[in-house]
């Protein structure tokens, strides 16, 4: 039966010499021990073999029902194996979407061991948001407004794992990145922690700085959300120096450099409008996102805005910006509306409006 694999054996799960049936795990009943753990990666294997690479990640989340100590484990928390399957499948052979898959695993567990397979599904997504595009394997969005849902840091996930694992999990799953970097295969950076950065107001003859920043940042980070053709429109129009400082005069605006060890990293632009502060613009030059400069960002404009007695910050943002939604989510703010607004020349703006509440800030 040997003659039905299709793919060379994945080196991190342990090999087989047959072709498996879900019999061969089912046959166990009840075990959830060290047997049944290290069959479920046989059968992992023999999936993977076979040309089935989405049931073979099925099978190795099985494989993390059980709750063992690494000393009853044979072979590791298959992280490593997990990302390895998802890199080197082939096009022609079923992957299904991992990324929405732990999404959707994680916010929906189950007993038994709910909490702890939780951050276990959490690591998963975060090992396929690493190596999966996400334009291809996108997540649940819809769940994530509708439900709250607000995605992990790795912070997060390497904290809980740490407290919740009675074997190794926070290690293999910071090897498996580890790994995954090592080869080239990730997709997002690195989350970093950075330098303190300086939030700079300024006037209206340093407005220039903040146009060149705009037109240094939208290429990178627009195309995929919105047309080309309209990020040229949209620069033209929202940031001249006369729009900018139109902004200035007419609606408050005030507009602030980002920088980092001296260096100006991006820029924000915020204002009063209908009774909270309004984040117009955050925005940060690529090399510099995943560092937490955009999270500092947001805590520093609430700042902002209590001292100023608002007791909301409010903004919008395109439905598509699914890494901005992400960080906004994180930093507390929650879904409040849809809007589409006709910019002209035959485009709209399809955004999001989400607002974070400053009671609790603005009453410390």
């Amino acid at each position: 039966m040997a003659d039905d694999f299709l793919n060379d054996p994945c080196p991190f799960l342990p090999e087989v010499d047959r072709v498996w049936t879900s019999a061969d795990v089912s046959g166990l009943g009840e075990d959830r021990g060290p047997r049944f753990y290290e069959a479920s990666l046989q059968y992992a294997q023999s999936q993977w073999r076979c040309g089935l690479p989405g049931q073979a990640l099925l099978q190795i989340n099985r494989s993390f029902v059980c709750k063992l100590s690494a000393e009853e484990m044979r072979w590791p928390l298959a992280y490593r194996a997990m990302t390895w399957l998802m890199v080197q499948r082939r096009e022609d052979q079923f992957l299904g979407n991992p990324r929405r898959h732990f999404q959707h695993l994680a916010t929906r567990m189950v007993e038994p061991h709910k909490e702890l397979r939780t951050w276990r599904a959490w690591a998963c997504w975060d090992l396929a948001r690493s190596v999966l595009s996400e334009a291809e394997f996108p997540g649940d969005l819809k769940q994530i407004r509708n439900e709250s849902i607000v995605e992990p840091t790795r912070e997060s996930i390497h904290a809980m794992l740490t407290n919740l694992s009675p074997a190794d999990d926070a290690e293999r799953w910071q090897e498996a990145l580890k790994f995954a970097e090592e080869e080239g295969w990730c997709v997002t950076r690195t989350e970093r922690a950075a330098d303190a950065p300086v939030f700079e107001i300024i006037d209206t003859s340093q407005l220039h700085l903040i146009r060149e920043l705009a037109h240094r940042i939208w290429p990178i980070v627009y195309p995929g959300i919105i047309s080309h053709e309209q990020i040229s429109y949209m620069l033209e129009r929202m940031y001249s120096v006369e729009t900018l400082e139109r902004d200035v005069r007419e609606k408050q605006v005030e507009y602030a450099l980002i920088r980092l060890q001296g260096e100006v990293v991006g820029y924000i632009g915020f204002g009063p409008e209908d009774g909270a502060l309004f984040l117009h613009k955050l925005y940060l030059l690529p090399d510099y996102a995943g560092r937490g400069l955009g999270a500092a960002g947001l805590t520093w404009v609430c700042e902002q805005a209590a001292a100023a007695s608002h007791r909301a910050v409010k903004l919008r943002v395109n439905k598509n910006n699914t890494a901005a939604i992400r960080a906004y989510l994180r930093a507390g703010f929650e879904f409040e509306g849809d809007l589409v607004t006709d910019i002209g020349g035959g485009y709209v703006m399809d955004d999001y409006v989400m607002v974070r509440r400053l009671e609790a800030l603005a009453s410390k």
